[in-house]
């Protein structure tokens, strides 16, 4: 028995959340080697990286080592030394998967919910170039899930495959008897072939992961259980994903880098708001090249903040997460006590100090602040911060940039010392 045929065995009796190319790969010919086993590093700022990458299994071995498969026991480990670690302010999960076994995916989706939980440092997530599946899953506890241009997420199903022997066995001449106690002990075995008994207990084993997984990727993306259902295991590739909502923007690696820690020091991001329904346009890897299986897709489709979403198939023109949160209401200011009026010049320089951040902030992701220029020119930082957040929604990866944006509940904006003055001077004239 080779290597491959032993591999195939281990994984052919066990529910696979798993892309559909990817279980030929692995039952029925030599997988190909990945990359060495996860780990994690800390890099600029901060951040640590956390690659996920190739087929998924719960527990390593020999044989798993061999194929460079990851366990979900050694990322959970490597999660937890990163999350833990007292330098890290973040971390970031590369995602590359196919997916894998089902065991022990929702213990491990468990532990980096409660990881981010416990240490209250954020956790994005890039799939570069795949995340599917189980390779999703974990992608979408994310608290940003952004996506390369030709990168695909989704997947969301469930797959148990039996291997029939018994032919091959009667070509070799061999004959297996299997004695057993119990009338559902056989069940599944590959020298017999599957009765319809086991085949229903199988597809109901199935049906039951199927759900769980569903449920678990809807309440992490604020979908529904039937939107998610509805795209019927689908791949979605890029834009389509963000528009799709399992992505919440375009990026590179390094872009994405950027943008977790252009947020560290900045209010908290709002998710966009996700779609109830998954009708797009998508990536079918099985399917004949130049065609497609998505349903037509209405001009608009409402969304479940009430707002209304691009049509399906074409590239929203602002998926960004800062463009869908409500409008902060301007709060008039008391009018103060004379003992308590504001020094013109702190005031100043509180102004030149937020401006700068803001500058700071945008050159991170290539843009270019003339910090002392808008001083002179007496800008605000809100209407600079506005005039950033439009340059960025014109890039392509402008969805990675939320750093920038105002909180939710903003303070009683602060009066100009120029209106302050001249308010003391008509005072006084009346007087």
């Amino acid at each position: 028995m080779t290597r491959t045929d032993m591999l195939a065995r281990r994984l052919a009796a066990r529910p696979l959340a798993l892309a559909p190319r990817a279980v030929e790969a692995l039952l029925g010919e030599t997988p190909a080697p990945q990359a060495a086993g996860p780990g994690w590093q800390m890099t600029e700022g901060g951040i640590g990286h956390l690659p996920v990458l190739g087929p998924l299994v719960q527990r390593g071995d020999w044989l798993t080592g061999l194929f460079g498969i990851a366990s979900y026991d050694d990322i959970a480990a490597a999660a937890e030394a990163a999350f833990t670690d007292p330098g890290t302010r973040a971390v970031l999960m590369e995602i590359d998967s196919p997916g894998g076994e089902v065991a022990g995916l929702f213990d491990l989706v468990d532990r980096l919910e409660a990881l981010k939980a416990e240490t209250g440092k954020p956790l994005w997530a890039i799939a570069r170039e795949q995340a599917l599946s189980a390779g999703y899953a974990i992608a979408s506890v994310a608290d940003q899930l952004l996506i390369t241009q030709t990168g695909e997420v989704g997947s969301v199903g469930v797959i148990a495959v039996h291997v029939d022997q018994s032919a091959h066995d009667r070509e070799i001449g061999q004959k297996y008897t299997l004695i057993h106690a119990g009338a559902k002990k056989v069940d599944g075995n590959p020298h017999i072939p599957l009765t319809p008994e086991a085949l229903a207990d199988i597809q109901a084993d199935v049906d039951d992961l199927y759900a769980r997984l569903v449920a678990r990727v809807a309440r992490a993306r604020g979908l529904s259980p039937e939107a998610v259902a509805a795209s019927e295991a689908a791949i979605y590739r890029g834009q389509h994903a963000v528009a799709a909502g399992l992505a919440d923007g375009i990026a590179t690696l390094e872009r994405a880098h950027a943008g977790l820690l252009a947020t560290l020091d900045s209010p908290p991001l709002t998710r966009t708001p996700k779609r109830k329904s998954l009708e797009t346009e998508r990536t079918d890897t099985m399917a004949v090249k130049g065609k497609t299986n998505a349903k037509p897709a209405a001009s608009e489709e409402t969304t479940e903040a009430g707002t209304t979403a691009p049509e399906m198939g074409a590239t929203p023109e602002a998926t960004s997460p800062v463009e869908e949160t409500t409008p902060v209401q301007a709060v008039t200011p008391a009018p103060e006590p004379a003992a308590a009026k504001p020094d013109p010049a702190e005031h100043i320089r509180e102004q030149a100090a937020e401006i700068a951040e803001i500058a700071a902030q945008a050159s991170r992701l290539g843009l270019t602040i003339d910090a002392a220029e808008a001083v002179r020119a007496g800008t605000q930082p809100d209407a600079l911060r506005r005039a950033v957040l439009e340059q960025l929604a014109k890039t392509t990866d402008a969805t990675i940039v939320a750093s920038i944006a105002p909180p939710t509940v903003e303070p009683a904006p602060k009066e100009s010392p120029l209106v302050a003055a001249a308010k003391a001077a008509a005072a006084g004239a009346t007087t």
